[in-house]
């Protein structure tokens, strides 16, 4: 008989804590600190929305096949029904890191902004 599945920290909290903070950091990696694009932080940004679906799926995929039998044999089975699958499951991930994402896109573009007005003054002498 199956136990029921109760949330853990680590089958639930860590994972999706770990998918949040991976939404807040690699976006300023991606750009680098002197960055004064913000065509560049867009890029950033939608590169970090696909790799957190990426690897949302892929923990989803872990997460089902810890509760469940035969998840790889699914996967193999028919591996386009299923990725499908996982990235759908992700996709509700993104209910999580989205606005995570979001805010870090905002503070990051408000930064973006404040060292071009920097730029700007202190290239007219300094002069505010």
């Amino acid at each position: 008989m199956n136990e029921p599945l109760t949330l853990t920290l680590w089958n639930a909290i860590l994972p999706l804590a770990g998918l949040c903070a991976l939404v807040a950091w690699l976006p300023g990696r991606l750009v680098g600190r002197g960055n004064l694009s913000q065509r560049a932080l867009a890029r950033a940004v939608g590169v970090t929305a696909l790799v957190a679906l990426v690897v949302g799926a892929v923990l989803a995929a872990v997460l089902y096949a810890a509760i469940n039998e035969g998840v790889l044999a699914g996967v193999l089975a028919a591996p386009l029904e299923r990725a499908g699958f996982y990235l759908s499951r992700s996709a509700l991930f993104a209910l999580l890191w989205g606005p995570v994402l979001g805010f870090v896109w905002l503070v990051k573009a408000q930064e973006l902004n404040r060292r071009l007005g920097m730029r700007m003054v202190d290239g007219e002498g300094g002069k505010g």
